[in-house]
């Protein structure tokens, strides 16, 4: 099968889509595993690698960690400590994440959320590039279904959520401006774009299996050919 590499905006259910994916090809998932090893080559804390692609204002520390403590697979990056030199650390872990995404393209079975993965892997026919997106209120609807247990002295509002999807797809669009001079919302860069919100979930997962195996089947005709 293709490899799939999923963009997303924050809330567009990116994660969960990237799962059942890769449970249904049988394929490794990485999004946040990518940082866990990217940092491990560079000798960095995973904490602090986190926060270097997708930064985040100290202000955002509280509403991330309601995110966290009730649902854990919607995850918000860390702040990396001040005194660290951001500007080389970045420029090194960059440059060992496009290591990372690269050798696991090179299995043939792999589903990679974020990251750049599809800029990282652009020109190979044998990679699905997917963006997903939502209007913002759709994208607020989803976060707060997984922050609704959280004790309401740190549940976020409706205003935090859609300030904090504004601030993390800000970062995201910085962070893939500078590592690859692209405007990551651009179609053009992409095989498929879906909009979550309106499509729904199941529905997606759905048309991006139909595309993926399409885009396989063109490589086996190719092949046999």
């Amino acid at each position: 099968m293709p490899v799939i590499t999923l963009s997303r905006q924050f809330g567009a259910g990116g994660a969960a889509i990237g799962r059942i994916l890769a449970e249904r090809f049988s394929a490794s998932y990485l999004d946040r595993e990518i940082v866990a090893r990217a940092a491990a080559r560079a000798g960095i804390p995973e904490d602090e690698a986190e926060g270097y692609d997708e930064r985040l204002p100290g202000i955002w520390q509280r509403v991330a960690a309601a995110l966290a403590s009730s649902a854990p697979e919607v995850a918000v990056p860390a702040v990396p400590s001040e005194g660290l030199a951001v500007a080389a650390i970045g420029q090194r872990l960059a440059e060992v994440t496009r290591a990372v995404i690269e050798e696991e393209a090179s299995t043939g079975n792999a589903v990679i959320v974020g990251r750049g993965g599809g800029f990282v892997l652009a020109g190979r026919p044998d990679v699905l590039r997917v963006h997903l997106h939502a209007a913002l209120e759709a994208r607020i609807a989803y976060l707060r279904a997984r922050v609704e247990e959280a004790p309401p002295d740190v549940r976020p509002d409706d205003a935090s959520l859609g300030a904090l999807c504004r601030s993390i797809d800000e970062a995201r669009g910085r962070y893939l401006k500078h590592a690859f001079d692209v405007d990551w919302m651009d179609a053009r860069h992409y095989d498929v774009t879906l909009d979550t919100g309106r499509l729904g979930l199941a529905r997606c997962v759905e048309l991006i299996e139909t595309a993926a195996r399409h885009l396989a089947a063109i490589a086996a005709e190719g092949r046999a050919g």
